[in-house]
């Protein structure tokens, strides 16, 4: 995937112009039809260990948070004259960052916006509709964006282009009937798997290594026959790890490529959704309950070791290291510090968030 190199467009200048393009249509009159799918929620990715974005609610709105020392401090770095009220999706790695919009009333497009670092500038570009109200429907590799839309298209952009070309990932740009694509993550930054359901609710993973110009399906050898959701793939040391919520259970799907052979290890109960993670050589895992309770094993593959609790549902897990990981939990107040230094001990710590992070979204936007 090499789209041909397009000269530049201001930020604020066609930032503005999706922002006229909105208002135009009227940001108080009929809702637009909504899109099936994971709601909104506070989601936090980190580059490294201390430095990382959130996209957080904040009023009727959502923004985008910055740190750069671990969540003890924060900026806004919320993209300007764009109405984030539909909740937000973002995509990052290394200096690069991504930023998705999604549906809010008369906007049935979403706008995605980029930038090299700090999250100061945005160079905004526009899909062709809206992007999948999932976590992962943006998604970075080392060299350009990639964007799962509602519909199951899969489409891709380079860091020197601002057009959007569609990727045949089931062989033609549009999906079959019953398939749909859900997310696509690049856990090494040039390895894609691409989640998606298939025509009985079963999982369908698939992997590109060439930037999304060939893709090959996985075969996950999956037991039960409940509806079955592919979580986001992830990289823990040299293991591949594909975990897969069913029947009221996270199934966790190893291989030493990305192509497999895929082996499943032990099941782990949980009563709903988890939330899952992959540090340098551990898979970390959240799991619902009265609260979460927050996992992790040396052997993605085999039993689990450690153990911690948070008072909360956790959202978001962004593990930083084999010990450490940031989580989003029911409380938006504050960023939470899982720590799981051994076996038998587990602590959390409480990051409180600005009063301003509440409010800075403000109210609705009126004719």
């Amino acid at each position: 995937m090499s789209p041909a190199p397009r000269r530049a467009v201001g930020a604020a200048a066609a930032v503005l112009t999706l922002a006229v393009a909105v208002a135009a249509a009227g940001c108080g009159a009929t809702s637009a039809p909504s899109v099936a799918g994971t709601a909104p929620a506070a989601h936090i990715v980190m580059t490294d260990a201390r430095t990382g974005f959130a996209v957080w609610p904040s009023g009727v709105r959502w923004v985008v948070l910055a740190t750069s020392d671990g969540w003890r401090t924060v900026q806004n770095r919320t993209p300007v004259a764009v109405p984030t009220d539909g909740g937000l999706v973002m995509a990052a790695r290394g200096q690069q960052v991504a930023v998705g919009v999604l549906p809010y009333q008369q906007l049935t497009v979403s706008p995605v916006l980029r930038s090299a670092g700090t999250g100061r500038v945005w160079a905004p570009s526009q899909l062709p509709s809206a992007l999948a109200p999932t976590p992962w429907s943006l998604g970075r590799s080392e060299r350009a964006t990639y964007a799962v839309l509602a519909d199951g298209r899969v489409l891709a952009s380079s860091d020197v282009s601002a057009e959007w070309l569609p990727l045949k990932v089931f062989g033609t740009s549009t999906p079959g009937a019953g398939t749909r694509a859900t997310g696509l993550v690049f856990p090494d930054g040039r390895t894609g798997l691409l989640t998606a359901t298939g025509p009985s609710d079963r999982p369908v993973l698939l992997t590109t290594a060439d930037e999304g110009v060939t893709w090959k399906g996985v075969d996950l050898p999956l037991a039960g026959s409940g509806t079955a959701v592919a979580l986001p793939p992830c990289l823990a040391g040299s293991t591949w790890v594909a975990p897969v919520a069913v029947d009221g259970r996270l199934a966790v799907f190893t291989a030493p490529t990305a192509s497999g052979p895929w082996t499943a290890g032990p099941d782990l109960a949980s009563p709903g959704t988890p939330v899952v993670g992959c540090s340098a050589h551990r898979l970390w895992v959240a799991v619902p309950g009265s609260g979460s309770d927050v996992l992790a094993t040396a052997d993605p593959g085999g039993a689990w070791t450690m153990r911690g609790s948070v008072g909360q549902h956790i959202s978001s897990l962004a593990p930083v290291s084999d010990t450490e990981a940031f989580a989003a939990d029911a409380d938006p107040s504050r960023v939470v510090r899982v720590a799981l230094p051994s076996a038998t001990t587990a602590t959390t710590e409480p990051l409180p968030l600005p009063d301003w992070v509440a409010t800075v979204g403000g109210a609705p936007m009126r004719n």
